[in-house]
């Protein structure tokens, strides 16, 4: 079905996944629907690739397993304030993404601030600390002037100091020359910049992976080393900055993209199966349905893409990549505000914690700056063990924790939702992250098409990163079909 222009009409899809190929004919007299190209997702990748292929006059059938569109742009429209559970900040050089917006006519503005202005206290070893006594503290793990850095900042800050890809073209994580770095993190931040364990245990906290013993630290030294180029682009422009968000909401974003295409986005077409027959493909989905295209551009997660089968099969080494490299995993759980527990007990309404619950945030996305909702932000290996969980007890074990750590929150929230890219079986995670020598062995590859399929999606991206990377991916996916016909 079409996109519907009010997401609470659309319904999940029912079938299974696992069914087997039939052959390609006429069911009850209707012929098969044909067109140019199939685009396999409805994130921004896929959209942007759609929208340029049909720009260029192609007929182009976008299909979204999920019932919303956006895949990691996720705003959460029935919370107040309209957080966003993904897909947060346009970095101020993200020319594609921006000019989308522009070419959608959406608004683009500078981001309410977070976090009651990004206040927080810390609990560390069971210890709560305010920031003006970190600086002195005995838990202190830094040196010199680095001791009045806060341990919400070592990760940054600290990470990627003497960072060997500064000053490199983005596309240099993949020269043979840095292959040297593709090791595990923590060894890095060991061997080349001489940190304790106790700062490289602070550092974990809040990693986007899963431990930083299981990410390479070539993967790391790249995400610092884009977010400091553009950066450093969006300062040199003065009317520019250095971050936006679309005017409410990120989600506005793409679903204006989807609603400007001719064929629109069908929602809830699950696809397991491509079938490549030389002059054309047959695109297979759960529901029974099936699409033929000349050409299909898939933004799939590599996660996501383990239960699909593909007719020839793939080649080694990208069903190797595929079987291997893996999302960041996270937990958010939001909450509704019943009263400002902070003014009670005197602290910081955020914490920044070692503890279970990582990092507690009231979100300041109400009028003028007024609190509006809260979260708890759950990243990396700590996640793993609410895998066990229904959402229900991800709630329920979040918020004892938090009021075990800070007695007068109790009564204070109420939890309404559990967002995580990695529990939605379209969302592998938060985005792909490379364990150590997976950037050797595969990254120079994840471009490569495979016969009449392309493949796109921020996992491919060369030379950017998140919502910018997946433009980027979509980009040269569609060149590479125009390229072709």
């Amino acid at each position: 079905m079409t996109t519907p222009k009010s997401p609470n009409r659309r319904r999940l899809i029912s079938g299974a996944v696992g069914m087997a190929l039939t052959p390609v004919a006429p069911a009850f007299g209707k012929a098969i629907p044909t067109h140019d190209v199939i685009v396999v997702g409805a994130g921004l990748s896929g959209l942007h690739a759609a929208t340029l292929l049909e720009e260029n006059g192609m007929n182009v059938q976008t299909l979204e397993g999920r019932s919303r569109i956006g895949g990691r742009v996720y705003t959460l429209m029935d919370i107040p304030g309209k957080p966003e559970a993904a897909g947060e900040l346009i970095g101020g050089n993200y020319a594609r993404m921006i000019q989308a917006a522009k070419n959608m006519n959406l608004e683009l503005v500078e981001p309410d601030q977070l976090g009651s202005g990004r206040k927080w206290y810390f609990r560390i070893q069971g210890q709560d600390i305010r920031a003006e006594d970190w600086p002195t503290h005995e838990l202190n793990p830094l040196t010199g002037k680095d001791r009045k850095m806060m341990p919400s900042r070592y990760l940054w800050e600290l990470s990627h100091r003497d960072n060997p890809l500064s000053d490199q073209p983005l596309d240099a994580w993949i020269r043979p020359e840095f292959a040297k770095y593709d090791i595990p993190q923590s060894e890095y931040l060991r061997k080349y910049l001489g940190y304790n364990d106790e700062t490289i245990r602070l550092m974990n906290t809040v990693v986007h992976t899963d431990h930083l013993d299981n990410t390479s630290a070539l993967h790391e030294l790249r995400r610092y080393a884009v977010g400091e180029f553009n950066r450093r682009v969006a300062s040199a422009r003065n009317d520019s900055p250095q971050a936006l968000q679309v005017k409410g909401g990120n989600s506005r974003l793409p679903y204006a993209m989807a609603d400007s295409l001719e064929n629109g986005v069908l929602t809830s077409k699950t696809v397991y199966a491509f079938e490549d027959r030389g002059s054309e493909v047959i695109t297979h989905c759960a529901d029974g349905t099936r699409y033929r295209s000349r050409k299909v551009v898939c933004s799939m997660p590599y996660p996501v893409m383990k239960d699909v089968k593909f007719y020839p099969r793939l080649p080694a080494r990208m069903e190797s990549a595929i079987d291997e490299i893996d999302y960041g995993i996270s937990i958010q759980v939001h909450y509704l505000l019943k009263r400002n527990f902070w003014e009670e007990d005197g602290m910081p309404a955020n914490i920044w914690s070692d503890s279970e619950f990582e990092r507690f945030a009231v979100l300041a996305r109400g009028e003028n700056g007024a609190p509006s909702s809260a979260i708890a932000f759950i990243n990396g290996n700590e996640a793993y063990k609410y895998n066990f969980m229904t959402d229900r007890q991800v709630m329920d074990y979040t918020t004892a924790r938090l009021i075990e750590a800070r007695p007068a929150i109790k009564g204070a929230i109420e939890p309404v939702l559990v967002q995580s890219c990695h529990r939605d079986v379209h969302g592998a995670g938060d985005w792909v992250f490379w364990r150590p020598g997976q950037v050797t062995k595969y990254a120079a590859h994840m471009r490569d098409a495979h016969g009449n399929i392309e493949f796109c999606g921020e996992h491919t991206a060369l030379l950017e990163r998140g919502m910018e990377g997946a433009f980027e991916s979509g980009e040269r996916a569609a060149i590479s079909v125009l390229s072709a016909s």
